[in-house]
């Protein structure tokens, strides 16, 4: 090893030398650094080489002691203190070590250097360990330290306070504490002690105890006296903290058997890790301690969470009542994932409880719920609302049902049906109030929207919707009253609006529509100049500007030429992402206000042509695109829509991008989708399922679900049971059916870059320009009508593309759709 060190810093000059070897010890590199630094000394003699060597030394050893390697820090002590200067460091520490690697005999001698009589004062974290030791039985210590020495005399007062507590007397005990100063060597010892004469004040005692220094030697002593105090799983928790021999102490000052012991040591061995098996498994292997009906009780309410514990029960515990029977036998079906079969012993169940209404509604309205998680979303619906007849002050089974109407099944209808009931329920709620403020407001009945407001800001004053909403309310109001000439009325209703403490721009909403009442009943100049002024203050650019203005000129019925000419032109101006991220809050801002949205189309109108300028400079922007998307999908302005997911799907393609170009495309109308607009949308959505977007396979979903009469012939396996089949055969099937499965996979994967690559129309036309000549152009056009012969011919191009030998010719297909004489249906319309 020395040689090595010596190759290492060989050719090294002393500067090099002294750089590195400073370099290992700033880092804390000691070992390297002890090396060089005794290199540099076999050099030089330099003071600070050797003191830096001795620290390395010292360092060394306090991590050695730290791993427990006692008799190694030691040795790297004892080299510490042969090129230390004094006084040297650690000498305590040193001490404890030899204790703790058994050679006490250096201890001891190391201990005679110390002067007992300031031991306590200058060495206190030693002295405690000392007299820790004595406590522990190493009372061969006090030979070693002098009679008159402040431990000796401590520990004959402590020896005396022991004895009086085991003996019961606690006068005593007491008396012989007292002897301790503050400063002794003994004074945690004296704390645990005293918290155990508090017998009957379980808190005095815990807070006592906790003010016992971590860093202290009684430390543990103190956490295993709380440990006592506890009960059932506080006291298993405080044991897995102890170590092992404590805890067999505390066992056995609390005399608990063997079993018990047993239990013990493997909830504490598990209890990082214990889960509802191995609870189940825990309670039926000692149900002997628990009681027998107390571990069935446990038992049979885990099955719920660990069905796969029903055969260890069944064989544990006799079953004789027909609802458990049957409770039972749906929750193993559960665990098979057999949930029809589950469902049937459910309502077995259900019969059963029913007999003994209203007793058993609880229960009924529970089980309900219970079947509600694993059934499909309407059957779902179904079983959260029959669960409100048997246990109608359940809250959150409205919300479910609410969530389930707001989502998957998208019914307005009943989503209002339950809104009302459960706020006839529930008036004074929140949530519910929020959720019906909000659907007022989104079906325009603001006067509604306005009660529920006026209702949150009774129960939460502060409440920011409610404010809003109301807010809203009085500006629809004030601009009625301005289209109706009622200018009296005006300015209060404006002063109302202001007065309700909303943010500075919505107030600045209320100056915008104060500057078209001066302009429209008191001086136009003055009001025209106010209508700039405050668009200018509520957006920084002008496009923004101009569409605010077209909202609010058209909104009141009034014309637009003036405004437009005051305000700065917007042909050339390109839109930066803040001010898109401004012109989608105004949209959502009138949209929740506008009964017919023909006021807010004609605005976009005026401004679409530098919106799709802009477009191109903001790609970069996925979030703010997103937001500009759904905006656009929420008040239908498709054209926008469809401009922007072109220019996204061309940079990059995306299920979310994929969904809303198709739904620009059929312009919310799914009846309206191109033939190959459902394909697209189911590679979307297996796109969407693999990248866990959740949200985007709701909305594809969704948009295929409301494709009535429209079908796919090339569905996902997962999506298989979505749709129904409009024919029995499948032509594909018939022709290629004989292929077998890699080449099937590897021909459905051309299907998918074919189907990207064409639109309907181009595919129709490509396939009129590449066989027409061989089966005639107009029999290849009114086969192309009917949609199974188009997708047939897809597949069949995807396996020419791919230079398949399929068996399949162009003949047979015609052949086979000529013989079978399809109805065909027009796949553009």
């Amino acid at each position: 090893m020395k040689k090595a060190i010596q190759n290492i810093y060989t050719g090294l000059s002393q500067s090099a030398l002294a750089q590195k070897a400073q370099a290992h010890y700033a880092a804390g590199r000691y070992k390297e650094a002890a090396d060089a630094f005794k290199e540099l000394l076999k050099q030089a003699d330099n003071p600070e080489y050797r003191w830096c060597l001795a620290d390395c030394y010292l360092q060394r050893a306090r991590t050695m002691a730290e791993k427990g390697m006692f008799k190694e820090a030691c040795v790297l002590w004892e080299n510490y203190a042969a090129c230390g200067p004094e006084p040297l460091q650690g000498r305590d520490g040193y001490v404890i070590w030899l204790l703790a690697g058994k050679s006490h005999a250096k201890a001891y001698a190391e201990l005679a250097s110390f002067d007992a009589r300031r031991l306590e004062e200058d060495y206190p974290e030693f002295a405690a360990y000392l007299g820790a030791l004595l406590l522990a039985g190493m009372s061969e210590l006090l030979s070693h330290l002098p009679e008159d020495a402040p431990l000796c005399r401590h520990w004959q007062s402590v020896e005396q306070a022991l004895a009086a507590l085991r003996s019961g007397d606690r006068e005593a005990c007491e008396r012989a504490l007292k002897n301790l100063p503050f400063r002794s060597a003994f004074r945690d010892l004296r704390t645990v002690l005293k918290a155990q004469m508090q017998a009957g004040d379980a808190l005095d005692a815990a807070a006592m105890l906790a003010k016992i220094p971590q860093a202290s030697p009684y430390r543990p002593l103190a956490d295993a006296c709380l440990a006592y105090r506890r009960q059932g799983a506080e006291f298993v928790a405080a044991l897995a903290a102890l170590e092992y021999q404590q805890r067999r102490t505390l066992a056995h000052a609390g005399r608990l058997t063997a079993k018990q012991l047993n239990l013990l040591d493997s909830l504490i061995k598990h209890s990082a890790q214990l889960n509802d098996k191995m609870r189940f498994n825990l309670v039926l292997q000692y149900r002997e301690l628990f009681g027998s009906a107390a571990a069935q009780a446990y038992c049979l309410g885990a099955l719920q969470d660990y069905p796969a514990g029903q055969k260890d029960y069944l064989k544990h515990f006799a079953v004789t009542d027909p609802f458990e029977q049957n409770r039972l036998q749906a929750l193993l079906y559960e665990r098979d994932k057999k949930f029809f079969d589950a469902a049937f012993h459910w309502e077995r169940c259900l019969e059963i409880l029913k007999r003994q209404r209203p007793t058993h509604d609880k229960k009924v309205a529970l089980i309900l719920r219970h079947m509600a998680e694993y059934a499909p979303c309407r059957d779902a619906a179904t079983f959260l609302a029959d669960s409100l007849e048997y246990d109608p002050d359940d809250r959150d089974t409205y919300l479910a049902l609410l969530a389930l109407y707001q989502g998957r099944l998208a019914d307005t209808a009943k989503y209002q049906h339950w809104l009302e009931i459960g706020l006839a329920r529930f008036p004074g709620d929140t949530d519910l109030l929020v959720r019906a403020a909000k659907s007022a407001a989104e079906r325009k009945a603001f006067k509604k929207a306005a009660g529920y407001a006026k209702a949150l800001l009774k129960i939460d004053p502060v409440n920011t919707l409610a404010k809003q909403l109301l807010f809203a309310n009085h500006m629809a109001h004030a601009r009625r009253l301005l289209k109706g000439e009622k200018f009296h009325l005006v300015e209060k209703e404006l002063q109302a609006a202001e007065g309700l403490s909303v943010d500075k721009g919505l107030r600045r909403q209320a100056e915008l529509l104060r500057g078209f009442y001066r302009w429209q009943a008191q001086d136009k100049k003055q009001g025209l100049q106010l209508i700039v002024d405050t668009l200018a203050t509520l957006n920084g650019d002008p496009l923004n500007m101009q569409f605010q203005a077209h909202m609010e000129a058209g909104l009141l019925d009034l014309p637009t030429v003036a405004l437009t000419r005051a305000l700065p032109p917007v042909k050339a101006y390109l839109l930066s992402a803040p001010e898109l991220q401004c012109l989608i809050d105004s949209l959502e801002y009138y949209d929740e206000q506008l009964e017919d949205r023909t006021c807010l189309f004609k605005a976009l109108d005026k401004i679409k042509a530098p919106l799709k300028n802009s477009l191109p400079w903001l790609l970069g922007h996925d979030e703010l695109l997103l937001s500009w998307c759904q905006v656009l999908a929420q008040i239908g302005y498709y054209e926008l829509l469809k401009h922007c997911t072109k220019l996204l799907n061309d940079k990059r393609r995306k299920p979310l991008w994929t969904y809303y170009q198709i739904l620009a495309e059929c312009q919310g109308d799914a009846g309206r989708m191109d033939i190959m607009a459902p394909y697209h949308l189911h590679i979307a959505l297996e796109q969407a399922r693999t990248e866990n977007d959740r949200k985007t396979a709701i909305l594809i979903e969704r948009l295929l679900d409301q494709a009535t009469g429209l079908r796919n012939p090339f569905l996902f396996e997962d999506d298989a049971d979505d749709f129904e089949q409009a024919f029995d055969d499948d032509p594909v099937d018939d022709l290629f059916g004989h292929l077998p499965a890699p080449l099937m996979q590897r021909i459905d994967k051309g299907l998918e870059s074919l189907m990207k690559k064409y639109s309907s129309e181009q595919f129709a036309d490509k396939m009129l320009s590449d066989y027409g000549a061989r089966i005639g152009r107009q029999r290849m056009a009114v086969l192309l009508m009917n949609e199974d012969f188009f997708w047939t011919m897809a597949y069949y191009a995807a396996a020419e593309a791919l230079k398949l030998d399929t068996g399949v010719t162009i003949e047979d297909i015609v052949k086979h759709f000529e013989d079978d004489t399809p109805q065909f249906q027009l796949p553009f319309n």
